[in-house]
């Protein structure tokens, strides 16, 4: 009756937010996992969700099964590790290299848990390649790439993590403080700290100034933490990931710097545009590593660590 096909769809679409999100993951139609969970809820005579809930909402016998999915799923993980190292050997090799400034929270983690899964597996991780990682990819020079940028060489294919929204951070006391959201208009006269890349890889360029046909005078920085400073001292505006901010904002707080009084941050973030401008944080390798074990252990590896932040910050 419950088959561990079930498990998996119920965890993708708790951890995704959506049916339509969980399918592509599960890599079958939208109407097909549909189906499969109405068919499943008419043989167990439960309801699984809240219908007409935004996000996704467990009724108790969903929950249930949600447990159950938690407890059982990496046990199946751990046993298919187990044979693909018996069937492929233990051996192999993972450099990877970040276009991701902002990635260490839940890198580091997955680092860690992926070192215990496959301990034959030669690991590295490379910070030289930080403004060309996918160039480094395509040179053999690493084996994978984080990188929110799109894959456009048929050599190379993406696999999604994460879909982000991107968020304005301003100075405390700034005039566009307290807005719901941030037009591009709203930014002229400004200046934009971003890392040093070309504009047309700035999603907030591509996708949010240059379409309005606004282009600011920009300011550039290698580090995180300084982009950071930049903004709080007032010498301009940047664009983060949403959820890199809140550690982000502590590692200031806890340094001393960036307070403007007790658990008050120094910067403040808006939303930009009414919808939010969203990105999409990918693991880039080679199309002929795509079948490797441990290569798609650490794709599961990230996706799960990445899931897990997001529900810690709530």
């Amino acid at each position: 009756m419950l088959e561990i096909r079930h498990l998996r769809a119920l965890h993708e679409i708790v951890r995704l937010g959506s049916v339509t999100a969980a399918a592509e993951s599960l890599c079958v139609t939208q109407s097909a996992l549909s189906h499969q969970l109405r068919q499943l809820e008419e043989r167990m005579d439960v309801v699984l969700f809240e219908r007409r809930s935004s996000p996704v909402r467990l009724s108790p016998a969903g929950t249930r099964l949600l447990q159950a999915a938690e407890r059982v799923l990496p046990e199946v993980a751990a046993a298919e590790r187990d044979i693909a190292r018996i069937r492929d050997g233990r051996g192999g090799r993972l450099y990877l290299a970040l276009e991701c400034h902002s990635c260490f929270q839940w890198l580091m983690p997955s680092l860690a848990a992926f070192r215990e899964h496959w301990p034959e597996v030669e690991l590295d991780l490379s910070l030289s390649h930080g403004f060309d990682a996918l160039n480094a990819l395509r040179e053999r020079e690493v084996d994978a790439a984080v990188s929110p940028d799109p894959v456009e060489d048929p050599e190379l294919i993406a696999l999604d993590l994460l879909e982000y929204e991107n968020l304005l951070i301003v100075p405390r006391g700034h005039r566009l403080e307290g807005a719901n959201y941030v037009e591009p208009a709203d930014l002229q006269g400004e200046t934009l700290i971003t890392y040093p890349v070309e504009e047309e890889r700035l999603d907030i360029c591509r996708h949010f100034l240059h379409p309005a046909g606004i282009s600011l005078p920009r300011r550039t920085t290698e580090v995180t933490a300084m982009l950071l400073q930049l903004v709080a001292s007032g010498r301009g505006v940047a664009s983060l990931p949403e959820w890199a901010l809140p550690e982000l904002e502590a590692q200031m707080q806890g340094a001393g710097t960036g307070s403007r009084g007790p658990g008050r941050s120094a910067i403040a973030r808006l939303r930009m545009g009414p919808d939010g401008l969203w990105s999409t944080l990918r693991l880039a390798i080679r199309r002929e590593d795509e079948g490797l074990a441990f290569m798609q252990d650490f794709v599961g590896i990230a996706r799960d660590e990445l899931h897990q932040a997001s529900v810690r910050r709530g």
